[in-house]
């Protein structure tokens, strides 16, 4: 590169600053405020508005239980709720009777299994 050409470009370096410095100042290139209006309108316009569907009925009772936590509490209780109906532990019928105001009486032996001496339960009764 020759000192000529090395001049030719920081005197084009220099004219572009000076259209930059001058583009920036220019109050008149600056659009009206009612082109800027008309342009945001239209462009409010051309976008799609959100459509907000109503919440299913699921939605709505889950809010009303304290959200997806709430409804796994509620399905757990469920669960085990239905299992101890079905299988329940062997103390919880009693208790459910004694409450209820019924007994239920329980004959551990059977009649004449005490005669054939198979239990030691009334052996001091039969001696004599």
């Amino acid at each position: 590169m020759t000192a000529s050409d090395k001049d030719t470009v920081d005197l084009d370096m220099n004219a572009l600053d000076a259209l930059f410095a001058q583009a920036t100042n220019d109050v008149g290139a600056q659009p009206s405020e009612a082109f800027m209006t008309r342009v945001v309108t239209d462009a409010l316009a051309q976008q799609p508005m959100p459509q907000i569907a109503p919440p299913s009925l699921w939605a709505q009772i889950a809010a009303m239980v304290g959200g997806w936590q709430g409804m796994g509490g509620l399905i757990a209780a469920t669960c085990a709720g239905f299992w101890i109906g079905i299988n329940p532990p062997e103390g919880l019928p009693t208790q459910f009777e004694t409450f209820l105001g019924s007994e239920t009486s329980i004959s551990l032996l059977e009649d004449g299994v005490a005669d054939t001496g198979m239990f030691g339960f009334g052996w001091d009764m039969e001696e004599g």
